[in-house]
């Protein structure tokens, strides 16, 4: 009896001392990988915006193929956030969410695993090159808990690993796009501009020819009325039927005036689309417009209008088809 008293009373002091010691122990833990990825921050950082992309590199979303998840405010940018259920303890229930989005440069977000309590975390993108420095890192406040404490010591060895094959699939996941060439879609916000256009229906293969023809007229009107072009010309196409298109060019200026005969002019409202580049030769624009359309589906958003293409790059100026660029957007909502 008296051994067992002894024993009681030695852990009981124990207990004690390592309640006493926890108070010494770090309050806040701060766990941080990088890795070095062979993209542009351009494709990494999307990679990590669109909350729908982590189930192709985070470790956590892999873990249970059927857990229900639940995507708000688009699960793209800031204010998007996805919510999780799972069976699996590992996983639990919880909510995720982006509160800051800075393009190609950081992303912050927050992390609320419930009964576990609240984390934040951010993700730093340094391009050099063509390479990209990811720096992921996670930050908790244990508060007074004396057992969370002592297994705050364990955080880095228990998420460390997690980060650091998240960071490996994130490298595949984004330098094989790279490899593939494939477009990189994001959502963009579109300020309101003043424009002057020529809209009109033509046929499918009269369209470059009539289109060298408006923008010419374009450009003399701009002349004539003392206006500035503020962006590179674009075009909308508004209806296709069969092989008749409703075909408007335009070209963003500096301020309004009155229109005059066939030009049109007007303002653009502020809208949010769903845009990518595309490079190269006009007779291929088709496939990038496909799969901008394909994303749109699959991040469950809607089409908000006609598509747009501006034409950043002028033939007149740049010969090589390879090195030409044009934006395409897609309205959605």
């Amino acid at each position: 009896m008296k051994t067992l008293k002894k024993f009681f009373l030695g852990l009981l002091i124990l207990l004690i001392a390592m309640a006493i010691i926890a108070f010494f122990l770090p309050r806040e833990v701060h766990v941080e990988r990088t890795a070095s990825i062979q993209a542009p921050a351009k494709v990494v950082f999307n990679q990590v915006n669109n909350l729908r992309s982590w189930d192709k590199w985070a470790v956590w979303n892999q873990m249970d193929p059927d857990m229900k998840v639940d995507y708000k405010n688009r699960g793209i940018g800031k204010g998007a956030a996805y919510s999780w259920e799972s069976e699996n303890p590992n996983l639990g229930a919880g909510t995720m969410t982006i509160t800051e989005s800075v393009p190609y440069d950081s992303i912050a977000t927050t992390m609320n695993f419930m009964e576990e309590g609240l984390s934040t975390g951010y993700f730093l993108f340094e391009e050099s090159g063509q390479t990209t420095t990811v720096t992921w890192a996670f930050d908790t406040d244990l508060g007074y808990n004396p057992i969370a404490r002592w297994m705050g010591l364990l955080f880095d060895s228990m998420i460390g690993p997690d980060f650091e094959q998240g960071l490996q699939n994130l490298k595949i996941v984004a330098e094989t796009i790279v490899q593939e060439k494939r477009p990189v879609v994001e959502l963009v916000n579109l300020p309101a501009f003043d424009f002057v256009s020529i809209r009109q229906t033509i046929e499918l293969e009269d369209v470059s020819e009539q289109m060298g023809i408006n923008y010419g007229q374009l450009i003399n009107f701009i002349n004539q009325n003392d206006l500035a072009m503020t962006n590179m010309p674009y075009a909308i196409y508004h209806k296709i039927d069969g092989n008749l298109i409703d075909l408007e060019c335009g070209i963003p200026v500096n301020s309004k005036v009155e229109a005059q005969e066939n030009i049109q002019t007007g303002t653009m409202p502020a809208k949010t689309y769903a845009a990518a580049d595309h490079f190269g030769s006009y007779d291929h624009l088709e496939q990038t417009h496909s799969f901008i359309q394909k994303w749109i589906q699959n991040n469950e958003l809607q089409l908000a209008g006609s598509p747009m293409e501006q034409y950043l790059t002028d033939p007149q100026k740049e010969p090589d088809e390879s090195k030409w660029v044009t934006a395409i957007y897609y309205p959605v909502n």
